[in-house]
């Protein structure tokens, strides 16, 4: 349902893509395409496809979908499984995808609370010609994977230019911007991990189990299979780069499956990230309500309690962690710089993990920042108080946050030899104004 980055799906044009289209009430899971190979070496499969069959239980018995939200959900859901079979079947009949005759170069994940600039940081961390970060089409058509040479031209680059776009696509990009290289939460997606806020207002049971931390091992199973999917035709000369907010939920899983991974943490001031989180999940949320009902105030308080749910717990989720593992690696980024100094605080990130500079790299940053201006794609706007939010309740209730990382003086200390490394680098270049939240 709502995401951070689901450009893949085209909502608001579902009538002009049919010329009588008949809206989906209803999904069909099973898992008789899987092979028997697949089957038996991937004993997570069948976790997947309760964690489909869960959501698609709770979310349909929601009568406060449209027509057109019911389909939608039930679509994504079907495709999302079938790419999770096709992923499977396809690795069971690849085994030396999985081996080490293809060994995963380092990963490191972004994954800062949502509103807190990962998109700019990632795009940008993304011009690293010797990395990889998985492009749209890489997750949503997966089988076979192909070598990025080989890549065709990314679809999304019709739907930004696209002067019909519905008032849902504008909305939903004006609050998330949609660029090639996206987030593996589409890959999570495949696993049955979908964000719970289309449950029926007064239902509990899916959140309880989405944000559930001790039960999400086959969400990374696959996860893993599938990076080494992509890795075995196409590995990266230095590093995979990975983002999304939705790892934060599972970091010790992450952390467990992943055990030599790098993290990049961004920080944002939270009476700036808690209305912006919601006024996103508002726009993302809008096609599947209608907000000509009479009771439609029901929806969008469900929706705001929802996403203030979920911000309060990646926030929780990230100082729980961080106080469980002092030393892991981890490297934290200030909002505020990064708007100001982008390629200054890549540099601080790479001089920190040991990562190798290029010029190449420094000036696509430059052009990517010239080409992607802040608003590009529509600006919303937001108050605390459309949200019946205070200034003074949130540094209360995430006092302890603030502390560890929105002190200044701390994070300055923390990373105060990366940057005098950055400063000293004879090529130090002047900070680039124009950016994206």
């Amino acid at each position: 349902m709502e995401t951070e980055t689901e450009c893949d799906i085209v909502a608001g044009n579902v009538s002009s893509t049919l010329p009588n289209p008949v809206l989906r009430e209803d999904v069909v899971l099973c898992d008789d395409d899987l092979s028997a190979e697949a089957k038996s070496q991937f004993d997570f499969h069948s976790e997947i496809l309760q964690a489909f069959q869960l959501n698609a239980r709770i979310v349909l018995a929601n009568d406060r979908l449209t027509p057109i939200g019911r389909h939608l959900f039930c679509t994504s859901v079907e495709q999302n499984y079938k790419n999770c079979k096709d992923v499977l079947n396809y690795v069971a009949s690849h085994s030396e995808s999985q081996t080490e005759a293809h060994p995963m170069p380092p990963l490191f994940v972004l994954c800062g609370a949502a509103r807190t600039g990962t998109t700019l940081l990632y795009n940008l961390l993304a011009c690293d010609p010797a990395c990889r970060a998985p492009l749209l089409k890489d997750m949503t058509n997966p089988v076979p994977p192909l070598a990025r040479s080989n890549s065709t031209t990314n679809m999304l680059a019709q739907n930004l230019n696209d002067p019909i776009l519905s008032d849902y696509e504008r909305d939903k990009k004006a609050s998330h911007p949609c660029y090639k290289y996206e987030e593996d939460v589409n890959i999570l997606y495949q696993s049955g991990f979908l964000v719970p806020h289309l449950e029926p207002p007064e239902s509990t049971e899916l959140a309880t189990w989405f944000y559930n931390d001790t039960n999400k091992d086959f969400v990374y199973k696959y996860h893993k299979t599938f990076m080494k999917m992509m890795n075995s035709v196409d590995a990266p000369q230095s590093h995979w780069l990975l983002k999304t907010p939705y790892h934060i939920f599972n970091l010790d899983t992450l952390l467990h499956h992943y055990p030599s991974v790098s993290l990049i943490m961004t920080h944002r001031q939270l009476h700036d990230v808690l209305p912006s989180s919601v006024r996103l999940g508002l726009a993302f949320a809008s096609i599947y309500f209608d907000s000509n009902r009479h009771d439609a105030a029901i929806d969008k308080q469900t929706i705001v309690k929802r996403r203030l749910r979920a911000t309060d717990i990646q926030i929780n989720r990230i100082v729980k962690f961080r106080r469980a593992h002092p030393h892991a690696a981890v490297f934290d980024v200030l909002y505020d710089d990064l708007i100001t100094k982008p390629v200054d605080t890549v540099r601080c990130i790479y001089n920190h993990f040991g990562l190798k500079w290029s010029e190449e790299f420094e000036q696509a940053m430059i052009t990517w920042l010239r080409d992607n201006p802040q608003g590009k794609q529509g600006r919303n706007i937001y108050t605390l108080e459309e949200f019946e939010l205070t200034h003074d309740a949130i540094e209360r209730k995430y006092e302890e946050y603030n502390r560890m990382f929105l002190n200044r003086e701390d994070i300055l200390k923390t990373d105060d030899r990366a940057t005098k490394s950055a400063n000293s680098s004879p090529d130090h270049m002047n900070t680039v104004a124009d950016s994206i939240e």
